[in-house]
């Protein structure tokens, strides 16, 4: 999720936002603008579950938070997340 959403904040700062000042062309951020909206709060209540479920400690959390405010923070968290994954022992489904 953190991969996806810090995706579409990506699109809306380098895509969207210099095409609606440089080419005056507010399109692309009335359809990214909610898009990525909706994510991060998707987003947002799938880290506070994650949270509460006690899989990630308050402080990773956090940073998950925090990274996700800011373009390509998305992408440091999802492989933070993924590394912890990994070192997690496998449980049966």
């Amino acid at each position: 999720m953190a991969l996806v959403e810090g995706s579409s904040l990506i699109a809306l700062v380098l895509l969207a936002v210099p095409l609606k000042y440089a080419a005056d062309w507010p399109v692309g951020v009335k359809i990214i603008g909610p898009i990525h909206g909706a994510l991060f709060i998707w987003a947002t209540i799938a880290l506070v579950v994650t949270l509460s479920r006690g899989q990630l400690s308050p402080l990773r959390s956090l940073g998950v938070f925090l990274a996700s405010l800011i373009p390509f923070g998305g992408l440091w968290s999802h492989r933070m997340m993924r590394r912890q994954l990994d070192k997690a022992p496998a449980t049966a489904v």
